[in-house]
């Protein structure tokens, strides 16, 4: 678990400071889209490949859709909340 949290530590560190150049920006953003797709790739194969997940997929999607919809509505309240507080406040000076 320490080696994932060093290489966060030391992609942050060269992030924050400057240490990449442009083109080099550009590479990483690539590999980052390479490795994300591979990754969702992999654990696409790992849910396919468990029988109990494929036949507990009804269940699972009812309960994912439902996660979803809440969560999107609560962030939708969340941002219309803080806007009215925030945002009206400001208008009026």
């Amino acid at each position: 678990m320490w080696k994932i949290f060093l290489a966060l530590t030391v992609g942050f560190l060269i992030g924050f400071f400057g240490f990449l150049k442009e083109k080099q920006i550009k590479i990483n953003s690539r590999l980052q889209t390479l490795w994300l797709l591979l990754l969702i790739f992999c654990m696409g194969v790992s849910i396919g490949r468990n029988g109990e997940v494929i036949r507990s997929l009804p269940v699972l999607g009812g309960k994912a859709f439902l996660f979803a919809v809440l969560a999107v509505i609560g962030s939708i309240l969340f941002v219309f909340v803080l806007s009215k507080l925030f945002l009206e406040k400001e208008e009026k000076k």
